[in-house]
């Protein structure tokens, strides 16, 4: 973390753009704990939650969960009114923009800015909360696990359709 994170804190306030939510393609990780909670607040059992809102994306030893994306690359769960899982939403949405990643050097940071108006805007947040959203993607990491027998891998996830044998 940069030094102004580390010692003074950073400011940030959503302003509800969405920014983060849609725009461009890309991954919504989820956690064993991302899994169950989003279950549980939908009233769904886990594997229907992942056959109607999930896709599997393959990684380096394996594949990952990751929440499904609209044509327009918005999240599934984005609404017209803001998110529709808001209360128990993923820890990687809880969590941004404080992300190490983002949070490396100050130049990233205010790169992010460019993306999220909400980035040096509002709340000032202390080291200590900053470190704690850190913590809580560091101890729910996405969901990894190999392709069950028989499963259709979608197009998306490795760029090619094919089934398991």
């Amino acid at each position: 973390m940069f030094r102004e994170a580390e010692e003074i804190g950073l400011r940030f306030e959503c302003n509800g753009c969405r920014q983060c939510c849609c725009g461009g393609p890309g991954y919504v990780w989820l956690s064993k704990q991302d899994l169950s909670t989003l279950s549980a607040g939908l009233g769904l059992d886990e594997q229907t939650f992942i056959a109607s809102y999930c896709r599997r994306v393959r990684v380096q030893d394996g594949y990952v969960l990751s929440l499904k994306e609209r044509t327009d690359y918005s999240c599934v769960f984005l609404g017209d009114s803001g998110c529709k899982v808001y209360k128990f939403r993923p820890v990687q949405c809880k969590t941004y923009p404080f992300w190490s990643e983002v949070l490396e050097t100050s130049l990233k940071w205010s790169e992010e800015g460019n993306a999220c108006p909400g980035i040096g805007t509002g709340h000032l947040y202390t080291p200590e909360e900053i470190y704690e959203s850190i913590l809580l993607r560091r101890v729910n990491p996405p969901l990894k696990f190999e392709i069950p027998v028989g499963f259709e891998i979608p197009a998306e996830a490795d760029g090619e359709s094919k089934k398991s044998e």
